[in-house]
């Protein structure tokens, strides 16, 4: 008796624990299509929502524009507290993994199994390629702008005192209708497009 009791306990728990899941899912369902759980309702709150991007996940197709040619590469991002990675998705490439973790820079060629370790580099663990890094230089910037065009919202900067004369000038576009973020421009001192990042894929934590 007692472990038929104890069956029909446990039928009852799992039998509430699915019908919990499934209204979690539909009352959940357009953020987790999204990837994204705030609306941006007007252009003024677009920087509050920039500015309250502490944590994402993303898959990111990057181009690499110079005067000769383009390359395009595949791209997963994680940025999460003091921990980031990222990692090569392209078939035809050799799977290199980056991972920033404590001050420190960890990179890994998994196809050569090989590893290298960085501390205490700042040219390595600044990387222009993150959205973080992005809402970092816009909270820093001294000429920055959000303005509204068709159908997004373009967030504009200059980083201060740039070293590299090839990142200078940064655009985000946001999408206005699903508040997603869509791509990333970056340019030269003379406003040339030296990098091209489209999000195909985010899930941005805002707190």
């Amino acid at each position: 008796m007692k472990a038929l009791k104890s069956k029909k306990v446990f039928i009852t728990i799992i039998f509430f624990l699915i019908i919990f899941l499934i209204f979690y899912l539909v009352i959940n369902y357009k953020s987790l299509k999204n990837g994204n759980t705030i609306s941006i309702k007007n252009k003024e709150s677009v920087e509050e929502y920039i500015l309250n991007i502490n944590e994402y996940e993303a898959e990111i197709e990057v181009t690499v524009c110079s005067n000769k040619n383009e390359n395009t590469y595949s791209l997963k991002q994680i940025s999460k507290n003091n921990y980031s990675y990222q990692e090569t998705l392209d078939e035809d490439m050799q799977k290199i993994i980056v991972e920033n973790k404590d001050g420190k820079v960890i990179i890994k060629n998994n196809s050569l199994q090989l590893e290298k370790i960085y501390e205490s580099y700042e040219y390595v663990l600044e990387n222009t390629l993150y959205l973080t890094s992005f809402v970092e230089e816009y909270r820093n910037s001294e000429e920055k702008e959000i303005i509204e065009e068709n159908d997004y919202y373009i967030i504009n900067l200059k980083l201060n005192d740039s070293k590299n004369k090839y990142i200078v000038f940064k655009t985000l576009y946001i999408n206005k209708d699903t508040s997603k973020i869509e791509k990333l421009e970056i340019e030269d001192i003379n406003k040339n497009r030296t990098i091209y990042i489209l999000y195909k894929e985010i899930t941005i934590n805002n707190n």
